[in-house]
């Protein structure tokens, strides 16, 4: 049959590769992740691409805000399902910064111009990217295990207060020409 030493280490590489397709498919479908760059500080939804198995995540002047990614320092990544928009998987992920030398450079931008919604110049995209210095790529490297997944969550709920804000509501509805009230006749 085999040696009986064998069969725990062949159950753990079939439940790593599980692990593995899982965080794939979860992050090829999903547009929006979760990125929690340290203990205290909270997660933050961010946009970004997926290519050949990392992350890759757009931040800078006229892009979204830095989630406070530190390359070097690991990142909790919650990535949520598409059917009904609850935590699917979570896993550590390395933070690194992209630079034009480096080889995934090329890929990554590609990714990130073509998934970026309004952007005027794809073309010259990346170039303007690697020009301004406040603009960051980040790779999100996911590590090999996953935090939580389906048959493995944490009991705690995850809720936070919102982030504080200076927006407001109006105090009182606009008017509305026409509006479709109780009262009055049907419009045709």
């Amino acid at each position: 049959m085999g040696d009986p030493e064998q069969r725990p280490r062949e159950d753990e590489a079939a439940e790593q590769a599980l692990d593995d397709a899982l965080a794939d498919e979860a992050m090829k479908k999903s547009g929006l992740i979760w990125v929690e760059p340290a203990a205290d500080l909270p997660a933050q939804a961010v946009w970004h691409v997926w290519v050949e198995g990392r992350a890759y995540v757009l931040t800078g002047p006229g892009e979204q805000p830095d989630p406070g990614l530190v390359p070097g320092q690991p990142a909790r990544v919650i990535v949520r399902s598409k059917d009904n928009a609850h935590r699917l998987v979570s896993f550590a992920a390395e933070v690194a910064t992209v630079s034009e030398t480096e080889d995934d450079w090329g890929p990554a931008t590609a990714a990130l111009a073509a998934g970026r919604l309004n952007l005027r110049d794809a073309e010259g995209a990346p170039a303007r990217w690697s020009a301004d210095a406040a603009t960051m790529i980040y790779r999100l490297t996911p590590d090999r295990q996953l935090q939580e997944g389906p048959g493995r969550y944490d009991d705690a709920s995850g809720r936070e207060a919102p982030v504080a804000t200076s927006a407001t509501t109006t105090r009182r509805r606009p008017w509305v020409l026409h509006r479709r009230g109780g009262s009055g006749r049907a419009l045709s």
